[in-house]
């Protein structure tokens, strides 16, 4: 038999795994931008992607369920009909690019990352530095706290009474309080 009017690939998987993988992959790609996974998937992926943005430019209440039968993450629709759909609003399709790259090490898979054409804009990169200093306030409370000595023999803190330092739960609970509060 031929496999006329059969187009895609069945990613040895079936019907409803299938779908459920393809909803998962394009998810990720609308909240990340750039995802990594076998070529094969890759393709497939793109094929719905690009079919999604584009129902999404239209921006339309009918455009937007039709888009939620896939995208069943309401973070992810609202990234998409907010700030994905109006980048592409001028762009004819071809929305995504497909970048080989080595093969998986275990099995030898050909891999690719999956990404959207245009990136976002660097407002999501100005969230990196307040994590920075988050660290160094954590850094700087460590140096002031005495380091802990492991026992000699114990092999480790795990049931040494000598190493652990023992402390009622009302003070844990104040201590958390203080780390939340900075």
């Amino acid at each position: 038999m031929s496999r006329h009017m059969n187009t895609g690939r069945k990613l040895s998987r079936n019907t409803s795994h299938r779908r459920a993988l393809l909803d998962n992959l394009v998810r990720s790609v609308i909240l990340s931008e750039s995802i990594r996974t076998t070529t094969a998937k890759a393709k497939e992926a793109r094929r719905v992607v690009e079919k999604i943005i584009t129902k999404a430019r239209e921006g339309s209440l009918a455009a937007r369920r039709n888009v939620h039968r896939t995208v069943r993450d309401q973070a992810a629709l609202a990234k998409l009909f907010e700030t994905i759909a109006p980048r592409f609003k001028t762009r004819p399709g071809g929305y995504t690019r497909i970048v080989h790259i080595a093969n998986r090490p275990g099995d030898n898979a050909p891999m690719a990352i999956l990404e959207l054409v245009e990136k976002s804009a660097p407002e999501e990169k100005k969230a990196e530095p307040e994590k920075k200093t988050e660290k160094k306030a954590k850094a700087t409370e460590s140096e002031k706290k005495p380091a802990k000595v492991k026992a000699a023999k114990g092999g480790g803190d795990q049931g040494s009474a000598e190493t652990a330092e023992k402390k009622p739960s009302k003070q844990k609970k104040q201590k958390k309080e203080e780390a939340e509060e900075k």
